[in-house]
């Protein structure tokens, strides 16, 4: 009798099972179809003409142990096999993306293609205690210094008590012209100035007129002058003014002065006044007004021209009361006109001569002074032959300066030469020994750093222009 095949064998269970159960347990595959797989102990043995292979074989084992009512897990191998133009289309994108972003980086790195030198600067702190001798010229080794003069008018409003028969002489500003010679010429005190029309006017305290400017222009000096005798005649318009005692010496008609505002003030007769008192007092609140308008208007930048530095001791005041002016029937307005004269000094001038007694290895290089506020810089007029000085110091020509306080030095180079230098080269030229080196011939600079864009390039770039050089200084 011929066997029937292996699979359908059907092993009866261990147990005893009813006949319902078995019928149950017959009909399972039936109800399962696609699940159901014949188990085989020796799949190729007993049909020979099947091709099984033994990793699908354990596929199937994996499959039977899995429970029926489960849905199947696909592996990867299941979702994109080798031939699957899904699988090529996702890796062709997956490579084009990529490209992209390698390509787009590569671009940006070559667009802001560049490098940034970070500049670290010689730097020493020393506490000075120096002596000068400033003269305007910087003759015989001098520290030179340039001036400087701020104006301003104050008034106040005060009741008036009285009446006083009063004497007053008009008065103004003129500016005096030196075109007679290119060394400064001196006015002695009460020098006469003749207008147009015969009056004479005077200056109260003596004055230096600068000479003439290396361009032919004449050097000038603005100063006030005072009418001879009270009243008004003496009120006038611009004018022109010679002085009359150059008259037939060789300055005649070469120093003259002239006038851009009226000159006023002369009366005389009767005046409601303010008591002495009241006027003093007001005249004192008003000179500290104009002392805190002066000092914020000549310490401004408007002020003070690039490259000078003011210091807060170089600076003297000088007032002037201006004749009361009756305004309303009772009160009377009380003026006070004021002037700052400042000695400005040139930042790396002043800088170096310090340098020069308060560092002993100082050879000349450039540098600056990182705090000059910090330093107490006391200026004293030095009288002249007439010892006038000392009333009007801010019309001295030679002054004593003493500098005391911690100062902080820095070095200076030039950027766009250090820039230019570094084009082309190799990015190890930073750290070359200073002697023989590229800092060999930058005396300012401690140290250097740099970074180069795209990373991976080692040389500067050609051009000085993409090289931007930072200076920062150690904490």
């Amino acid at each position: 009798m011929r066997k029937p095949p292996l699979q359908d064998v059907i092993v009866k269970p261990s147990r005893r099972s009813t006949p319902d159960e078995g019928v149950r347990r017959r009909r399972a595959p039936a109800q399962h179809e696609e699940n159901a797989v014949p188990i085989r102990r020796d799949a190729s043995a007993a049909h020979p003409e099947h091709d099984y292979d033994e990793d699908q074989s354990r596929r199937v084992r994996h499959r039977i142990s899995r429970p029926l009512d489960e849905p199947p897990v696909l592996g990867r191998d299941d979702m994109f096999d080798e031939g699957d133009p899904h699988r090529k289309k996702w890796l062709i994108v997956a490579l084009g993306i990529g490209a992209i972003v390698i390509l787009s980086s590569v671009a940006l790195s070559l667009l802001f293609a560049g490098a940034t030198v970070t500049v670290y600067p010689l730097q020493d702190k020393m506490v000075a205690s120096a002596q000068f001798t400033a003269e305007q010229e910087g003759a015989g080794g001098a520290l030179p210094f340039e001036r400087i003069v701020v104006e301003r008018t104050a008034s106040q409003s005060v009741v008036a008590l009285g009446e006083d028969e009063v004497e007053e002489r008009a008065f103004g500003n003129i500016t005096i012209f030196n075109e007679y010679s290119d060394a400064p010429q001196r006015l002695i005190k009460r020098t006469r100035f003749e207008s147009s029309e015969g009056r004479i006017y005077r200056i109260a305290d003596p004055v230096e007129v600068p000479g003439m400017n290396s361009d032919g222009t004449p050097g000038t000096i603005e100063v006030t002058v005072y009418a001879e005798e009270p009243g008004e005649d003496y009120n006038m318009g611009p004018d022109t003014f010679s002085i009359p005692g150059f008259v037939g010496l060789p300055p005649e008609g070469k120093i003259y002065a002239k006038s851009t505002e009226a000159l006023a003030g002369g009366f005389v007769g009767v005046k409601r006044t303010v008591g002495e008192a009241e006027r003093q007092q007001a005249l004192t609140d008003l000179e500290s007004q104009l002392r805190d308008e002066l000092r914020d208007a000549a310490f401004s930048d408007a002020e003070q021209p690039d490259g000078y530095h003011l210091f807060k001791e170089a600076i003297f005041y000088e007032f002037n009361s201006l004749p009361d002016e009756l305004v309303e029937q009772d009160k009377v307005t009380v003026s006070l006109t004021g002037k700052l004269h400042g000695l400005l000094f040139k930042e790396d001038v002043f800088a170096q001569r310090l340098a020069e007694q308060t560092l002993g290895n100082y050879e000349g290089a450039e540098l600056y002074i990182d705090n000059p506020d910090d330093l107490i810089v006391q200026v004293t007029a030095v009288d002249d032959e007439d010892n006038q000085t000392a009333n009007v110091p801010w019309q001295a020509t030679t002054y004593d300066v003493s500098v005391e306080g911690t100062t902080h030095f820095i070095w200076e180079f030039d950027p766009t030469s250090f820039a230019e230098d570094l084009a082309g080269k190799d990015k190890v030229i930073l750290q070359m020994p200073v002697q023989g080196g590229l800092l060999e011939a930058y005396p300012g600079i401690d140290r250097a750093a740099a970074t180069i864009r795209p990373f991976w390039k080692k040389t500067f770039p050609e051009s000085a222009e993409d090289i931007v050089v930072i200076t920062e200084l150690d904490a």
